[in-house]
């Protein structure tokens, strides 16, 4: 159980350093090849780093290889847009922004998956939208919401959250039973093979070279929390229900705001309260009992 716990601490660390690292990997000027080129190396890295924990696992078959893959073209345009809100917006903006998934998951697990709306997950929902309409104060609430959707960051942002909640729902709804660290290893590789492939196709392969030979260390160190963050999670499960260790690792959330101020002194004193009630919201949500 102690290992469960150090596990769930070690991923809320990492995801809080993430969005900090892959901020740095990404291009501050909005260079969209420069930031695709660091959406590869994320995952690439990142599937390099999972890859010795396979070595002693039985595979009884490959059925999930064609719905890994489908997954991983979902995934693959939204870490793009992920890589692209850290680079060039404010991250104590769009990591709260972040947090909505949950939300997302909510809805998108009630359509297509029929899952029950409750009272609970309602008030999640309105806590949620009062933590994003303060979260940048601009005037009224109603402007703020405005300001968020009208930002080119926080679009990205929502683009991310909403393409990471369908493949969520895919991984749910064609799940075959196979090791969870295998799929995720094989997953990565699908990610980063569909990014390469685009850029093959725009004859902009070089970027890889150039975003790796320029940023090699925080290239790697992404790609190790990108691994490691994932690794963690499945530890803390072994002892841990995933309704207690998602809404646990929101808390991350905060950590990344703070991290934010330290590095980029950016200014996070009027987003932490919007921050805070997109945290409870998520919380509501994610609340299965």
């Amino acid at each position: 159980m102690i290992i469960s716990y150090i596990a769930l601490i070690l991923r809320i660390l990492l995801m809080s350093v993430e969005r900090i690292v892959v901020r740095l990997l990404g291009n501050d000027e909005g260079d969209s090849y420069s930031n695709i080129a660091a959406s590869f190396l994320f995952f690439f890295i990142g599937g390099l780093f999972l890859l010795p924990f396979n070595f002693f696992i039985e595979v009884d078959n490959f059925k999930f290889i064609i719905p890994c893959y489908i997954s991983s073209l979902v995934y693959a345009v939204g870490f793009v847009a992920y890589v692209n809100a850290l680079a060039i917006g404010e991250v104590s903006l769009v990591t709260p922004i972040h947090s909505l998934n949950s939300l997302f998951l909510m809805l998108l697990s009630f359509i297509f998956l029929g899952e029950s709306i409750t009272i609970t997950k309602v008030v999640g929902v309105i806590i949620m939208i009062a933590g994003l309409s303060i979260l940048k104060r601009i005037g009224s609430p109603l402007k703020s919401i405005l300001f968020i959707l009208n930002d080119q960051s926080c679009r990205f942002m929502l683009l991310f959250v909403v393409l990471q909640s369908l493949g969520r729902i895919l991984d749910t709804y064609f799940y075959i039973a196979a090791s969870p660290i295998l799929y995720s290893t094989i997953l990565y590789f699908f990610i980063s093979l569909n990014i390469g492939i685009f850029l093959l196709i725009k004859k902009k392969q070089n970027y890889i070279y150039h975003v790796f030979h320029n940023k090699k260390i925080i290239s790697i160190i992404s790609g190790a929390i990108n691994g490691f963050a994932y690794l963690f999670l499945l530890i803390a499960l072994n002892h841990m229900e995933l309704s207690i260790a998602e809404p646990v690792t929101q808390v991350s959330m905060i950590i990344t705001m703070i991290f934010s101020y330290i590095f980029f002194k950016e200014n996070i004193k009027e987003k932490i309260p919007g921050a805070m009630l997109i945290l409870i919201g998520g919380w509501l949500l994610l609340y299965n009992h």
